[in-house]
C-alpha cells in the first residue's frame, strides 16, 4: 500500500510539473494573422484590376516574371478560379521594404471574401474573410415620397425592401403604397468594416394602413414551408401574390 501511495504521489507531481510547461508551450504558439501572413514591415498599396486584364498580365504588371506568374497560376488550382478576376475589383499588394519585391497580393472577391496570393516560392493561394458582425436593429418609417427614399431617410439598408416584399408578398401591394402607410420591423444585419453588407433575417414586421395592422412574426418550423405568421398564428402565405416586386 505504501509503495502504491508513493507511486501515485510521484505520478501526480509529474503531471503537475508538466502542466505549466504544456500551457507555456500552448501560449508561446503565436496566432496567425487574419490574412495568414505577417504584414509588419511590408509596404502596402491599393490598386484595382484594369479593363481587359487577366491573371497573368496582372501579375506581370505587378512585377512577377512570366515563369513566376505561371507558377502562381498553377498554385491557384481549386482555390481561385482565375476566370472570375473582375475589372474594377480592388486588391492590395505587399512588398519588401528594401528591394520592393512583390511578396503577397490580397484580392477582394467581394466585401467579405478575399483571396491571398503568395508571390514568392513556395507559391501558394488561400482564402481569407473579413470579420463580420451581426447586429439586431429596429426601424420604423412612414411613407412620404417612396419606400426607397423613406428607407434611406431612417438609416435602414435599401436591401431591406426586397426582404419586406418577401414577408408581405401575399398581403401587401408594394406598387400601391400610399402616403402615411407605415412599416415597423426588427431585423438583423451583417456589418463589415462599418458597412452593411447584407440583411440577415426579419424577425418581426408590421405594416399599418388606416390604423389597421398586418403583423408578420418569423417562426421557421424547418419544413421548407412558410416562416412568417400573423398575430393569431395564421400563415401569411396565400394562394396568390399581391404584386410580385422582384
Amino acid at each position: 500500500m505504501t509503495r502504491q501511495f508513493i507511486s501515485i504521489l510521484i505520478l501526480i507531481s509529474l503531471i503537475v510539473s508538466c502542466a505549466p510547461k504544456a500551457q507555456e508551450a500552448e501560449m508561446a504558439e503565436p496566432e496567425l494573422p487574419r490574412l495568414g501572413f505577417n504584414s509588419e514591415g511590408l509596404v502596402t498599396e491599393r490598386d484595382a484590376v484594369r479593363s481587359g486584364e487577366n491573371f497573368t498580365t496582372l501579375m506581370t504588371r505587378l512585377g512577377l516574371s512570366s515563369a513566376s506568374a505561371h507558377a502562381l497560376y498553377q498554385a491557384c488550382d481549386s482555390v481561385f478560379d482565375v476566370r472570375k478576376l473582375r475589372a474594377g475589383n480592388v486588391f492590395e499588394t505587399f512588398r519588401d521594404s528594401l528591394n520592393r519585391g512583390l511578396e503577397y497580393v490580397v484580392y477582394d472577391n467581394d466585401r467579405i471574401h478575399q483571396t491571398v496570393f503568395r508571390c514568392k516560392e513556395p507559391f501558394a493561394v488561400w482564402t481569407a474573410e473579413r470579420e463580420v458582425d451581426h447586429k439586431l436593429r429596429y426601424k420604423e418609417l412612414t411613407i412620404n415620397s417612396s419606400l426607397w427614399n423613406d428607407m434611406k431617410a431612417v438609416g435602414a439598408p435599401v436591401e431591406l425592401i426586397l426582404d419586406l416584399s418577401d414577408v408581405f408578398a401575399w398581403t401587401v401591394d408594394f406598387f400601391g403604397l400610399q402616403k402615411d402607410d407605415r412599416f415597423r420591423m426588427m431585423y438583423s444585419e451583417s456589418v463589415c468594416d462599418g458597412e452593411v453588407v447584407a440583411v440577415d433575417t426579419i424577425y418581426y414586421a408590421v405594416f399599418t394602413r388606416d390604423e389597421k395592422d398586418i403583423c408578420a412574426i418569423m417562426y421557421d418550423q424547418g419544413d421548407g414551408g412558410n416562416i412568417y405568421w400573423g398575430e393569431k398564428g395564421e400563415s401569411l402565405r396565400k394562394a396568390f401574390l399581391k404584386a410580385p416586386l422582384q
